[in-house]
């Protein structure tokens, strides 16, 4: 018995437990634990005393107390549990991100602990200037007036151990707006009476808006309006002026020139034979070469709107139909029944015009003061018989007509455009065309 309760003690310390004991004793041993404690622990088992009942006699039973060891009792060895390893910190380092703020502003402080035996990370936060800024026991830090302060955390398992952050407490930056210039740019800083320019504000600083106000010394000679449109009223000078609106008293302001009110260029012009009649209103126009001196005339479709045309005599490609009740029809607005052929050289069907007729496609220049034109121009020719064209125009570069075929019941199309002539000279040519026709041109100021 003696040595089963040995070997017991030598066993884990799960199994010293009050059923065990009793499993281990059997029938004849009834095992209690004495102060009524029904699962000891294990420093307990040392003091408690084993009480058994013999009941292998049937004729009588009576108690009987063995020592189990030496006299009364038996100290049963106790068992006790492998003591957990103890935790050291070698270190703890702090961030911050971002380590400078404003005032009123946070930022978090994080502590990362090192050590053997898994070290717990809690630490405890103070701030060496709380007046700059202040810190939670979360390390949450608060910006309060400019100036630097150090976060420190201190590990709660070694409170020799620390690390620490230096954080920057800054004012809020400025939204005030500063302007430091404003440039005024005229463009043109010249315009004729009824012309207009534009005034643009340029607004340098910080955090400063482009928003400016115009202003004329002289409005009966030049107005500006919310814009910096201006408007050229009568002949003379006005001053310009471009003011910030975040500091009026910064601005810029420049002069503005009225020049007396260029007269367009207005013309009409019918292409014709020598001998045909002028329709009213229109100057006739039989061919003739360029002259640069007059900045008028034929050139070649090649050298059209270059600064030195070349010049081209088409005067053998004027045409002048007449009325002879079945091929020319009578009765038709004048300007149709006469044309220069500006492409004889290049039919849609059939042959080429022919001697002297000249092959080479031409281009027409006429000299105007610089400015917007409305350009009419028309193609076609009255004779039925000469349907092989495929008329196309342009003015200034811009289509006029498109390429177009001519049929029996459609001879003949115009159109208007609208140019700007900036070299002084206005270009028509017949690009794209192929036998293009031309009857006449109208140009006259763009309103």
């Amino acid at each position: 018995m003696s040595g089963g309760v040995e070997s017991l003690c030598r066993t884990d310390c799960s199994r010293f437990r009050r059923s065990k004991l009793q499993s281990i004793c059997g029938k004849k041993v009834h095992a209690t634990i004495l102060n009524a404690i029904p699962d000891p622990s294990p420093s307990q088992y040392s003091s408690l005393k084993v009480r058994y009942f013999m009941s292998t006699f049937s004729m009588f039973r009576r108690p009987a107390t063995i020592a189990l060891s030496l006299t009364a009792s038996i100290a049963i060895v106790a068992c006790n549990p492998t003591p957990a390893p103890t935790a050291t910190v070698t270190n703890v380092a702090v961030s911050a991100s971002p380590s400078t703020i404003a005032i009123n502003a946070t930022t978090t402080a994080k502590a990362v602990v090192t050590g053997t035996n898994s070290p717990a990370q809690t630490v405890t936060w103070t701030s060496s200037v709380p007046t700059v800024a202040s810190v939670s026991g979360a390390g949450l830090v608060t910006g309060l007036k400019e100036g630097t302060t150090v976060i420190t955390a201190k590990s709660t398992v070694d409170t020799s151990k620390s690390g620490s952050v230096t954080i920057t407490v800054k004012a809020p930056a400025s939204t005030t707006p500063v302007v430091t210039g404003v440039v005024l740019t005229l463009t043109p800083a010249t315009a004729p009476v009824g012309g207009t320019a534009t005034a643009k504000g340029v607004v340098s600083g910080t955090n400063q808006s482009q928003n400016v106000t115009f202003s004329s010394s002289n409005e009966a000679i030049a107005m500006v309006d919310d814009n910096g449109k201006i408007t050229a009223k009568a002949v003379g000078t006005a001053t310009i002026k471009v003011t910030s609106v975040d500091d009026t008293s910064k601005f810029d302001a420049d002069t503005f020139t009225v020049t007396p009110a260029t007269t367009l260029t207005t013309a009409k012009i019918n292409f014709q034979t020598a001998t045909a009649a002028t329709p009213a209103g229109y100057t006739p126009n039989t061919g003739a070469a360029y002259v640069a001196t007059s900045g008028i005339g034929w050139v070649t479709e090649a050298t059209a709107g270059t600064a030195t045309p070349t010049p081209l005599n088409l005067t053998n490609n004027a045409r002048n139909r007449v009325p002879d009740g079945t091929n020319v029809i009578a009765g038709q607005d004048a300007r149709l029944y006469t044309q220069i052929q500006m492409q004889c050289g290049t039919p849609t069907t059939g042959a080429p015009c022919t001697d002297p007729a000249v092959l080479t496609s031409g281009a027409f220049e006429y000299r105007v003061v610089n400015g917007k034109y409305n350009v009419t121009v028309s193609v076609g020719d009255a004779d039925k018989r000469n349907l092989n064209s495929l008329h196309s125009i342009n003015v200034e570069g811009a289509v006029a007509i498109a390429p177009f075929t001519p049929t029996l019941t459609s001879q003949f199309k115009s159109n208007t455009v609208a140019v700007t002539v900036t070299d002084g000279s206005l270009t028509i040519d017949a690009k794209n065309g192929k036998n293009t026709k031309l009857n006449y041109v109208d140009i006259v100021p763009a309103p």
